[in-house]
């Protein structure tokens, strides 16, 4: 048996995996530039930190949560009810203190219906009216866009780098997984070649 042909597989495997741990790695390392014969080393992140998180605020604002449906989501019968009650509390709370107990306490259940009613005949026109001059200004200001990408900016690059991992840990341990199956066939190959020829 040719433990030189036995062995091509397993070396392509191993460096396959190696690989693909190192690209991975390269994602975040080196945080700092590593300078060597003119050429600078630095990490995918750390060196486009700023166009990353430019990009994805702006696939956030454009794709994701477009301003139009984010508005369209929170201007629900549910949302508006429950404005409509937190107004109508509020406002009976502050009755009550400007009128006397005596009269609240023969009043309130008159008073409390009547705001209610005005309230929530009010609350269509006011969340319509709110979400179309809101939407239209969130959205010439870029407003989500803008906010993802300041707040990915003020990460630091250790917690940017554990947001990723969090995000796609399985899915990087794949791609180095796959890196080994790949490498493993690649020496399958050769030793097919080999036998060939």
């Amino acid at each position: 048996m040719n433990w030189e042909l036995i062995s091509l597989p397993i070396v392509a495997a191993v460096i396959g995996w190696g690989t693909n741990v190192i690209a991975i790695r390269m994602l975040f390392w080196p945080r700092e530039p590593i300078r060597f014969f003119g050429f600078e080393l630095l990490g995918v992140l750390p060196k486009r930190k700023q166009d990353i998180a430019r990009s994805i605020g702006e696939v956030l604002n454009d794709d994701l949560l477009p301003t139009e449906e984010l508005i369209a989501a929170v201007n629900s019968e549910e949302t508006r009810t429950r404005v409509a009650r937190l107004i109508t509390d509020n406002l009976t709370a502050k009755i009550q203190r400007f009128l006397p107990r005596f009269i609240m306490e023969h009043a309130e259940g008159k008073i409390r219906p009547l705001l209610e009613d005005l309230v929530s005949s009010e609350m269509e026109n006011l969340f319509t009216q709110l979400s179309e001059d809101f939407s239209q200004e969130l959205k010439e200001q870029r407003f989500l866009a803008k906010l993802v990408e300041d707040k990915i900016n003020s990460f630091d690059l250790v917690h940017l780098e554990q947001l990723v991992l969090k995000v796609a840990r399985n899915e990087l341990r794949y791609i180095e997984l796959f890196g080994a199956v790949i490498g493993f066939v690649i020496g399958l190959v050769q030793i097919l070649l080999v036998r060939l020829f």
